[in-house]
């Protein structure tokens, strides 16, 4: 028998976790994520149990990319011994509910290019793919950085001060990073909250400033132990061309390695040349690519 719960003690949180991490060990979900996440109003935990027996998680809420649009985001993982019995299609059905809930028409997901049963059974489902990002890693161990900046150009430590200045920068980077469904940058305080989680690395997310403006930007947060994660390079449409993205990653991973992480990861969609040439050209690895699919609300 299957049944659907939801994610509410510390016990399921790490119950959620750990299914999380059985599907995906090479990529695993980070506790903290799912605290963050529980403190949003429209995230949706769920265990499935069958005979008692954990063996799939979903979540469900809004697309981050554009809160207001018309997807709501989806995530469900099911044990390789469980899947083709029901499990999936019970947690997509709640999930689908809680779309509607939230007054979503679509859903939002993604999956490992190489993920067959989930990409097969998403394709049954009516969804497409929408979109493609490239998963890449920076082994610290071997980094020889030296960090240097365009003329004129002044790459600093994030501040509080810094805010308004990124934001502005953020209206204009947002827009125009190729993606399937456009990135809405919404008020200051949404970018904020989307941006400056609990898990951001103050001291490792750095500005570029010219002539006392902030004209781009680079957040980098704690991924895992190990690994830190670029949330977000941005850089102001004016002073594009010279360089400026590079400086900001440079001196992230400087910084990095000083203060003793081992790895740093990003993603990037497969649209975005200009990104992908910047990590390419400082050693960035591919690991893996992630497609993003788009698709009906399950029925009731």
């Amino acid at each position: 028998m299957i049944i659907i719960r939801t994610v509410e003690s510390d016990a399921d949180i790490d119950t959620f976790v750990e299914i999380r991490r059985r599907i995906q060990p090479e990529s695993p979900l980070p506790r903290e994520v799912v605290l963050e996440d529980r403190q949003k109003p429209d995230y949706l935990g769920l265990i499935a149990e069958v005979d008692g027996e954990p063996v799939g998680a979903a979540s469900a809420g809004n697309f981050w990319g554009a809160p207001d649009g018309e997807f709501a985001a989806v995530n469900i993982r099911v044990v390789g011994e469980a899947r083709r019995g029901g499990v999936g299609t019970a947690l997509d059905r709640r999930c689908s509910q809680h779309a509607h809930m939230l007054g979503k028409s679509r859903l939002f997901t993604f999956a490992r290019y190489d993920d067959e049963d989930s990409l097969g059974y998403f394709a049954f489902r009516g969804f497409e793919e929408i979109g493609r990002m490239q998963d890449v890693r920076f082994d610290l161990s071997a980094a020889v950085v030296q960090p240097s900046a365009p003329a004129g150009i002044e790459i600093a430590v994030m501040r509080d001060e810094h805010e308004h200045g990124m934001y502005k920068a953020a209206l204009e980077a947002d827009a125009d990073i190729p993606s399937a469904t456009p990135i809405r940058t919404g008020t200051f305080e949404q970018w904020r909250e989307r941006h400056f989680s609990g898990r951001v690395l103050h001291d490792l997310s750095f500005v570029a400033v010219e002539d006392g403006t902030v004209v781009g930007y680079a957040i980098l947060g704690r991924h895992d132990d190990e690994t830190a994660e670029h949330w977000m390079t941005g850089v102001a449409r004016a002073a594009r061309g010279r360089g400026v993205a590079m400086a900001l990653k440079q001196a992230q991973i400087a910084a990095a390695k000083e203060a003793g992480w081992a790895f740093l990861r990003t993603l990037n969609d497969l649209g975005n040349g200009p990104m992908r040439h910047v990590n390419e050209k400082l050693g960035y690895e591919r690991k893996s690519e992630w497609l993003h699919l788009g698709g009906p609300l399950l029925d009731a």
